[in-house]
């Protein structure tokens, strides 16, 4: 499957979906068929009140009750990682492992029993004042780029899309921000960003400066109350702000 396809699947999905079910089935099958066979999407924290949390997964059964048992939720390193980071990362990171403490890549160790050995973490800072991420999780550490790419942007459009779920029921899980209008060459830098286009690709086509169309990404961040790129397309998308 084209991983730009399964993201446009995925997009589809979600706007036929009327429940968390529904976007966790959707999650689910979009993840397998990039390759991920599990998945999670954590937005709250695992300690926090059932109230004001939501998780998804399709983890393991096996895996979860051992996890429970264990009481790895007061140390799991990923979660918390997860919290602190602004661009995604990988379990098998020495950066990242380099900051676990001995009991904590344990869990890491044991979680490849499970056939959980890589995972994908996308870190995502949009319509929640809480934190959220959605792991990807695969058996074998050779993850294709262009699957974590497009996880990146399934993982955002979940967020989003279960942001809007939220606001109509409205729980306590935090604001949805309003989007300011874009200018007609920031949708045109978005547009270009969603079809694979790099930075002096860009510039080029517009017959500007690299700095120009980066302060137009800078500008398109502050107006829809992102941290990313990626998070900026989607919500632009989801607002009908632009179109590709």
């Amino acid at each position: 499957m084209d991983t730009l396809d399964g993201v446009s699947a995925f997009f589809a999905a979600c706007e036929q979906a009327h429940s968390l079910d529904e976007i966790g089935a959707a999650l689910f099958s979009s993840a397998r068929r990039l390759g991920f066979p599990h998945v999670a999407y954590l937005c709250g924290g695992l300690r926090a009140p059932p109230e004001t949390r939501i998780l998804l997964s399709n983890y393991p059964d096996a895996w979860r009750s051992h996890y429970r048992a264990q009481r790895y939720d007061r140390i799991d390193p990923i979660i918390s990682l997860a919290g602190e980071a602004l661009d995604p990362f990988v379990w098998s990171d020495p950066l990242i492992r380099a900051r676990m403490s001995p009991r904590q890549s344990r869990i890491l160790d044991e979680a490849r029993q499970f056939r959980l050995g890589e995972g994908y973490v996308s870190p995502v800072h949009a319509s929640f004042a809480v934190s959220a991420s959605c792991i990807f999780v695969a058996e074998h550490p050779d993850l294709d780029p262009r699957a974590c790419i497009a996880a990146r942007r399934i993982g955002v459009i979940a967020h989003e899309y279960i942001a809007r779920l939220v606001r109509r029921g409205d729980t306590h899980l935090g604001a949805v921000h309003r989007s300011r209008p874009l200018s007609d060459r920031e949708r045109a830098c978005l547009e270009a960003f969603a079809r694979g286009a790099g930075d002096a690709e860009m510039a080029a086509t517009l017959g500007v400066s690299l700095r120009t169309v980066r302060r137009h990404f800078e500008q398109v961040r502050r107006r829809l109350s992102v941290a990313s790129r990626q998070e900026a397309l989607v919500r632009a998308l989801l607002g009908r702000a632009i179109s590709v």
